[in-house]
């Protein structure tokens, strides 16, 4: 479903025409397009628990703090009406946690109202409340979006990963491609997860193919840093895969047979295993 798009100056004109109700009463509600527009009890917003929780920097609060301080909250935050004064966050976790940082009581909203069903509210259904606010963005965090995913497939919200693409009106190998994104090396994530300064998910999934830590670090940077775009990383995976000589070569004549393998990348107890099935199969058949 396509993201309703929020004209900004409709929404400060409705709140200064509306005197904006402080309760829930459907009766006292002021609508704005379809949707309520309140101000609400901060204790009544409660964070969507299948939305993972990023790190979010006290610098990056404190600055928030202040210009809400000083200008007022200019974009109210979205939330989902559950019950009777009771509210899920669906956009805005900076704004609420800037306003409870400034002791404020109370938080403008756009509320929507839906129906929840299931014990303790549906999991499912608070997964695609997350999610798709977090795949509307004009800037898409990829490692949110990675999250979420991984979280859907762990707790079994969906049959497969085809049956998660076309709740999502993604293909299958772009969420494959997303999940990749949590396999980069720790440093990569780190930075992903403070700094936020790529929503490239095909660039990140090109960088966690390869291999060299070292080298996947530096490659970031250099996207990062645009040194590099996507298209040089995968000209370079490419170039490196067309390189790669097979892991093994047979030489064979008339009176015997060498297999020369390079086992670097086993383990210990592969190597093991790898030497003890040689020998059972050279014992088979000499």
């Amino acid at each position: 479903m396509a993201k309703r798009k929020i004209d900004a100056a409709m929404i400060l004109a409705a709140g200064d025409d509306a005197h904006l109700q402080t309760n829930s009463k459907v009766s006292q509600e002021k609508l704005l397009d379809g949707e309520s527009f309140l101000e609400l009890d901060i204790d009544s917003i409660e964070n969507n628990p299948m939305q993972p929780r990023i790190h979010i920097s006290n610098d990056e609060l404190d600055e928030l703090a202040r210009s809400i301080k000083l200008h007022g909250l200019i974009q109210p935050i979205a939330v989902i009406k559950v019950k009777q004064d009771k509210f899920i966050l669906k956009a805005g976790q900076r704004r609420l946690f800037a306003h409870k940082k400034l002791g404020l009581n109370k938080i403008k909203a756009i509320v929507e109202n839906r129906e929840i069903s299931g014990k303790n509210l549906d999991e499912k259904a608070l997964f695609e409340i997350a999610i798709m606010e977090n795949t509307h963005r004009e800037r898409l965090d990829p490692l949110e979006f990675s999250l979420s995913l991984k979280q859907a497939m762990d707790k079994k919200l969906y049959k497969n990963m085809e049956e998660l693409a076309i709740v999502l009106s993604k293909s299958k190998s772009y969420l494959s491609k997303a999940m990749k994104v949590l396999q980069l090396d720790d440093e990569i994530i780190h930075d992903l997860s403070k700094r936020k300064l790529t929503n490239d998910i095909e660039a990140l999934y090109e960088i966690q193919k390869i291999e060299n830590r070292d080298k996947q670090i530096a490659t970031y940077f250099d996207f990062i840093n645009k040194k590099i775009n996507r298209n040089d990383i995968r000209q370079m995976n490419k170039k490196e895969v067309s390189q790669e000589k097979l892991p093994y070569v047979f030489k064979e004549n008339k009176q015997s047979i060498k297999l020369d393998v390079n086992i670097r990348k086993l383990t210990k107890n592969e190597k093991n295993d790898f030497k003890n099935e040689l020998k059972a199969l050279v014992e088979k058949y000499i």
